[in-house]
């Protein structure tokens, strides 16, 4: 088996985890495939350890561990794409709501890695078409897409079709479309509905809209949405599950539907979604217990 590393080097955390992390992989003769950029900061010196190009690793890797927190998941799922690689999220950020270890707990789950004894949980992704200024820019988003008014005070206008009938025009701070993955971040702080991952459905969220009555709605994953913004560039910006900007303009019409491919997370029996929401999310607990 071999095991990829994809890590957030920026964060001092991580880069103190590798020599265990390292450590874990030679006691359990697992070979690794590294990023040349984390061989340059911490070199384990050992034959087992193979440094590639980032972008080749999820074709020589048979898993994908990553070292971060929620991001670094989101980051290597972008990386990996449709190559069908699983991802086992290991938890040294903050919430973690996605990661599935910490890692003073990798020792056992490498051992069950080794004996197959886990789960692959399948996860949506959105697949989004902007069509501007001549060109169509194509982006994948496990989480979700955003659209936002940025740094301006005016609020975004824009319309959007389900199925090509016409559904609504939003005035709005913003527009989240969401995953199920994607329904317990950005989605659920701005007021949307808690999905769970096994539905594939998306998520129309409208950020600060100015019609009260104006609420998230869940639409089937296999409706196709378009959105056409009639707000100037200046004033609007599209995100990729929160990392990427992406290139819109007034006049865009951008076209979203759910992807030919799924990622996969690796999880154990005993971390369902609802035991994350009762840990990660504190549900259940009483003030006074």
């Amino acid at each position: 088996m071999k095991i990829g590393v994809y890590a957030n080097l920026d964060k001092p955390n991580v880069v103190a985890a590798l020599p265990r992390l390292f450590s874990l992989f030679e006691s359990n003769s697992i070979e690794s495939v590294v990023s040349n950029k984390l061989i340059k900061l911490y070199n384990p010196g050992t034959a087992s350890v193979n440094a590639v190009d980032p972008a080749l690793m999820p074709d020589i890797a048979d898993i994908i561990v990553t070292l971060g927190g929620d991001g670094t998941i989101l980051s290597a799922a972008r990386l990996i794409g449709d190559r069908n690689v699983p991802i086992l999220g290991i938890n040294l950020g903050g919430l973690g709501f996605l990661t599935e270890v910490s890692i003073e707990e990798l020792q056992p789950a490498l051992r069950r890695l080794r004996d197959n004894d886990y789960l692959i949980d399948k996860r949506m992704v959105l697949h989004a078409d902007i069509a501007t200024e001549g060109k169509i820019l194509t982006y994948y988003a496990l989480n979700d897409l955003v659209l936002s008014r940025g740094s301006s005070l005016r609020m975004l206008e824009m319309s959007v079709y389900i199925d090509d009938e016409f559904f609504n025009t939003y005035e709005s701070d913003g527009l989240i479309i969401s995953t199920p993955t994607g329904s317990t971040a950005y989605s659920l702080s701005s007021g949307g509905p808690i999905v769970a991952p096994s539905l594939h459905s998306i998520i129309l969220n409208p950020i600060c809209p100015h019609a009260i009555t104006v609420r998230p709605i869940v639409i089937s994953a296999e409706s196709e949405i378009k959105v056409e913004i009639h707000t100037s560039q200046a004033l609007m910006q599209m995100t990729v599950d929160g990392q990427v900007q992406a290139e819109t303009a007034e006049g865009s019409r951008i076209t979203m539907r759910k992807a030919r491919f799924e990622i996969g997370l690796i999880s154990f029996s005993e971390h369902t979604f609802f035991t994350r929401l009762r840990e990660k999310l504190q549900w259940g607990r009483l003030p006074y217990k």
